[in-house]
Formats: C-alpha cells, sequence, structure tokens
C-alpha cells in the first residue's frame, strides 16, 4: 500500500512541477485568448483588418498616381496595374514605410484612448454600452469611407456615388 502511495505522490508532484513550468505560458495564452474573443477583443482585430484593408487600398492609390505621373493614361492604370506597380511606387518614395507606420498606430491609439473613455462613460451613465457602440460605428464607418476613398483614387470612379451615399448616412462626420 506504501508503493502505491509514494508512486501516486511521485505522479502528483511531477504533474505540479510540469504545471508550474509552463504556467506563465498557459496563463499569457489563456489571457490572449479571453482579450480576443471578448467583444472589446473582437472589435480591436476587426478595427485592425480595417485599418490594413485601408493601408492596403492607400497603396493602390499611391501607386495610380505614381503610374499616372509616368505616364500611363488612367484607362490602363486599373488595379491589377496599380498592384503590380507597388514595388515601383515604393521604390520611388511615392510610398513611404514612415508615413504608414506612423497611421497606423495612430489609429490604434486613437481607438484604444476612445473605448477607453466611451467605456467609462457608459459606466457613469449606465448606459448599457450606447457609447461604445455609438464609437465602434464611427471608427468602423470612417475607416470605411477612407477605403472607398482610397480605391476611387485608385481610379474605381464606380464608387462615388457609395462614398456620396455614406456620407449623406453619416451626417456630416467625415
Amino acid at each position: 500500500m506504501g508503493e502505491i502511495a509514494e508512486s501516486v505522490f511521485k505522479a502528483a508532484k511531477g504533474a505540479a512541477h510540469s504545471l508550474v513550468d509552463v504556467a506563465l505560458a498557459k496563463i499569457s495564452v489563456a489571457g490572449l485568448f479571453a482579450v480576443i474573443f471578448s467583444s472589446h477583443g473582437t472589435a480591436l482585430m476587426a478595427f485592425v483588418v480595417l485599418i490594413l484593408i485601408d493601408l492596403a487600398t492607400k497603396w493602390l492609390a499611391l501607386s495610380y498616381r505614381y503610374l499616372l505621373d509616368q505616364g500611363v493614361c488612367e484607362a490602363q492604370a486599373g488595379l491589377w496595374q496599380c498592384a503590380r506597380s507597388m514595388t515601383n511606387a515604393f521604390n520611388h518614395k511615392y510610398i513611404t514605410s514612415e508615413m504608414m507606420k506612423t497611421k497606423f498606430a495612430g489609429k490604434i491609439i486613437l481607438y484604444m484612448v476612445l473605448v477607453a473613455a466611451v467605456v467609462h462613460v457608459d459606466v457613469m451613465v449606465g448606459g448599457e454600452g450606447i457609447f461604445l457602440k455609438a464609437a465602434w460605428y464611427y471608427l468602423a464607418a470612417t475607416e470605411a469611407v477612407s477605403i472607398i476613398e482610397n480605391l476611387r483614387d485608385s481610379g474605381v470612379q464606380s464608387l462615388e456615388p457609395l462614398l456620396v451615399f455614406i456620407r449623406s448616412k453619416l451626417g456630416g462626420l467625415k
């Protein structure tokens, strides 16, 4: 009976050491999952995706400008041609990593400050997330408008009516 108890004790001790050895990693991963899959984390991830799409479409617009400056006619400077010319636009300083990095970081900081503020406003007024949702709608709408503007500036003129419609629904916010 003593052998069995000793074996169980050894197994429990080994399991405890094994858990403690990776506890920090497990806690970090659990915390990351909790943040990502919470409503705030999901909204932040969605906002990051919108910013990345905005960034890519801005590159298309700057590449389009590069193509036009190189003498390519508007009819030939389509989205595919813009995408293929991005490397040249980078090389000729139409697109700079410093400008894009600053805008990306600035938007993330804006998001975090705005969300932190409106969460506290909701707590103060007992508003069940009304101000938070309004902030999320505003941030998503401004990113959507920016993406559409970038695509328009990339030569996709058919998006102008959509841009006018969205701006009219935003009531002059952007």
